[in-house]
């Protein structure tokens, strides 16, 4: 009976490392979603949209849920922590329940800045009029551009537009309800280190002129100028159901 025992210590650690795997692994998948605040529409965690922006994604979610009953949601983090962004934004998805139970009429739009991520969730219900293919284009055409340029809150409310007007095409109530999109500009060249030279040299020609024959007169009258139009300023700086998702959509990087 002696040489049974090895066999059965084999056994054992092999039981104990088939447990251990299958441990690390339900760790490693355990998705921590943050918990919904506010209106479904907009979860912005990672506080990358303005108040403007957020009041345009309330009043649009509002009204496609009036007109459709479906629901396009937006969730922002800072990051997936390890976690792929398909699976992140399936489990939040199912955690917010988007779109009508009977009908899985949502779409989530996550963005998370950590990993430079955004994917679009499409509920079952919307597959056919959102399709995979689609969500790809609709993100490489009103994200992107704006994520690369920097401006996270117009990639955001370009992609809800987007997917708003989609949804409304779908359920036939387009017709005077679509919204435009904001199209993104070509970045201009910059100018050359020859030109700035130049426009330098330029204007050090023109105030030692202006000094020399008048005073410094229309120099300082420029400043002045210049002054109290920076003393004017812009705006403020951006910030940034119950349904189901089968794991339709795209993902994007930038």
């Amino acid at each position: 009976m002696r040489p049974m025992r090895p066999m059965r210590r084999i056994v054992s650690l092999v039981f104990l490392f088939v447990f251990l795997f299958q441990f690390s692994i339900a760790a490693k998948a355990e998705v921590n979603v943050p918990a919904r605040v506010g209106d479904i529409y907009v979860q912005d965690h990672a506080n990358v949209l303005s108040e403007d922006e957020k009041a345009q994604l309330l009043t649009l979610g509002r009204k496609l849920e009036d007109l459709t009953s479906a629901q396009i949601g937006v969730l922002t983090v800072n990051s997936l922590n390890g976690n792929d962004i398909a699976d992140f934004s399936n489990a939040a998805f199912r955690k917010y329940g988007l779109g009508q139970k009977n009908k899985n009429n949502g779409i989530l739009i996550v963005v998370s800045l950590k990993e430079k991520k955004i994917r679009l969730e499409i509920g079952y219900g919307l597959e056919g009029a959102v399709t995979d293919v689609q969500s790809g284009s609709i993100l490489d055409t009103y994200a992107i551009p704006f994520l690369k340029a920097g401006d996270t809150g117009a990639a955001i409310v370009n992609t809800y537009k987007a997917v708003y007007n989609e949804v409304l095409k779908e359920y036939k109530v387009a017709d005077g309800n679509t919204v435009t999109l904001k199209k993104p500009t070509a970045a201009k060249s910059p100018l050359s280190i020859f030109t700035l030279i130049l426009i330098a040299i330029g204007t050090i020609i023109l105030i030692t002129l202006d000094f020399k024959f008048f005073g410094g007169t229309f120099t300082f009258l420029i400043l002045n100028l210049l002054s109290k139009s920076s003393r004017r300023g812009g705006g403020g700086s951006r910030g940034g159901g119950g349904g189901s998702s089968g794991g339709g959509g795209a993902s994007r990087g930038w």
